[in-house]
């Protein structure tokens, strides 16, 4: 499982570690399932060295995630993707959540590396981020629009190509209220800039609606049954119109981050089971 975090996380999402509060690591929980699981950080995020050929768009950062994906096939077929670890030929499944399956689909769009794509909190007609919109019929003039209220709201500059957001705003979005405090309090003080370029084109409605025209493998799509950022989740799945395969999970009593939900387990194990099916058919 290649696994990409969204906007202002980076592989701590996937593997977060709280004292006092353990269960929080999906990469553990996955493991222990018989996956091989790399959370991999973005260009411009977390442990990845800044973009320089743009300005840190979503079509570059795919390209680079794309990359990874391939080497990450070829390490594990000749036994060097971590030490220890024999040479595995086995299928990769795209894991992404928010802009991370936002650009697991321009991955799929762009090379096609994955047997299937787990794509959570991510709407294709994405809303709930900010109250603004912008309904021009030109792509352009909506990620405009985007980046100008994201800059407002980060107060990031107008020269500034990656920032930090702002996080207790977003708490309601993120969390829903059973989510402890402590939980919440290590996420946040692990949290990584984004490129303000990517943050713009995420949050843009119908940004990614091509890309996902194009999948043709296997979707699971998950979004919290309690607040996320699709504004119909059930319609989700119609984005999808080359896969004859989606499945949609609706986790019990989440809000954005599923990963730090009471119902993460039940997601994890679905996920799982899900995969499992796809290898075996």
């Amino acid at each position: 499982m290649v696994c990409l975090a969204g906007g202002s996380y980076d592989w701590h999402y996937w593997h977060l570690e709280v004292a006092g509060h353990p269960g929080y690591s999906f990469a553990e929980h996955l493991a222990t399932r018989g996956f091989v699981v790399a959370a991999v950080d973005h260009l411009g995020v977390g442990d990845s060295a800044d973009p320089v050929s743009d300005a840190g768009g979503l079509r570059l950062l795919a390209r680079g995630d794309s990359l990874v994906a391939q080497q990450l096939r070829e390490r594990a077929k000749a036994g060097l993707l971590v030490e220890g670890c024999p040479p595995i030929d086995v299928p990769l499944f795209g894991v992404g959540h928010s802009m991370g399956a936002c650009l697991t689909t321009m991955v799929q769009s762009l090379s096609a590396p994955y047997r299937g794509l787990a794509l959570l909190g991510y709407g294709v007609q994405i809303t709930n981020v900010y109250l603004e919109v912008n309904n021009s019929d030109r792509l352009e003039d909506r990620i405009a629009f985007s980046e100008k209220i994201f800059r407002s709201q980060t107060g990031a500059a107008g020269d500034v190509r990656s920032c930090l957001v702002p996080r207790s705003p977003l708490r309601p979005l993120f969390h829903s209220a059973d989510v402890p405090a402590p939980v919440m309090d290590a996420d946040d003080a692990l949290q990584s800039r984004v490129p303000v370029q990517a943050a713009a084109e995420v949050i843009t409605p119908g940004f990614a609606e091509r890309f996902a025209a194009e999948v043709a493998v296997p979707v699971f799509l998950a979004f919290g049954a309690t607040l996320d950022v699709s504004p119909d989740p059930r319609s989700e799945p119609a984005n999808y119109e080359r896969s004859h395969d989606i499945t949609l999970f609706l986790v019990d009593g989440s809000s954005h981050c599923h990963n730090f939900a009471s119902g993460r387990n039940q997601l994890w194990d679905r996920l799982a089971c899900w995969a499992e099916s796809i290898v075996s058919s």
